[in-house]
């Protein structure tokens, strides 16, 4: 028979660090763990919060240049875009000296003109590149003796340099070489010419 005459409070363990020693250690390094997360914590959201701060104040100062900036550009686009239509209407005009040189050496003799006028029209071309078209209208009055051959002659210039270079066709419209109801002995024609079409590049 065995018989323990040690209170249980007067025992003691068996091991050299006490249970309760264990559990208050295990305890204060959890809590410095957590001491520390917090402060850790605290001083990056400081960090954070500082340089929110000085960006802003930095975006105070710069705000303004980027907008200007960017109205800059905006102006540069209106501009380069005011600029490329201007260059398109300049490269699409026809030069009109060389053109009336050219028309004083293919008219006939016989011929006299009476009237010359120029229209043009927009429109867009398959690859929807806008272009504009001339059409030059031209007018005149022959003695009915060489009528036909002058009339002829002068519609066939069209057909030839330099006018090949600008002219896409010339024609006489239906009832418009007649004779002249005020001169009977001369007739009245009209020469309709077709340009190009010159694109807007």
């Amino acid at each position: 028979m065995h018989i323990n005459l040690i209170l249980e409070s007067e025992q003691r363990s068996a091991s050299l660090i006490p249970l309760h020693a264990v559990i208050r250690i295990v305890v204060g390094g959890l809590g410095l763990l957590v001491a520390l997360a917090v402060v850790s914590f605290y001083t990056s959201y400081r960090a954070l919060q500082r340089d929110t701060e000085e960006t802003l104040e930095e975006w105070k100062h710069t705000e303004p240049k980027y907008k200007a900036a960017l109205d800059l550009r905006t102006d540069l686009a209106v501009r380069n875009d005011l600029m490329k239509e201007i260059s398109g209407w300049r490269d699409t005009r026809l030069g009109w000296g060389a053109q009336l040189a050219a028309l004083r050496g293919a008219v006939p003799p016989a011929i006299q003109l009476t009237e010359i006028s120029v229209s043009h029209d927009l429109f867009v071309m398959a690859n929807n590149t806008p272009a504009r078209v001339y059409e030059v209208r031209l007018a005149g009055r022959v003695g009915a003796a060489q009528s036909e051959a002058a009339v002829s002659e002068f519609t066939d210039a069209f057909r030839q340099p330099p006018f090949t270079a600008w002219i896409e066709s010339a024609v006489i419209p239906p009832g418009r070489f007649r004779q002249d109801a005020q001169v009977k002995t001369d007739r009245i024609f009209e020469i309709v010419c077709k340009y190009k079409p010159r694109r807007f590049e």
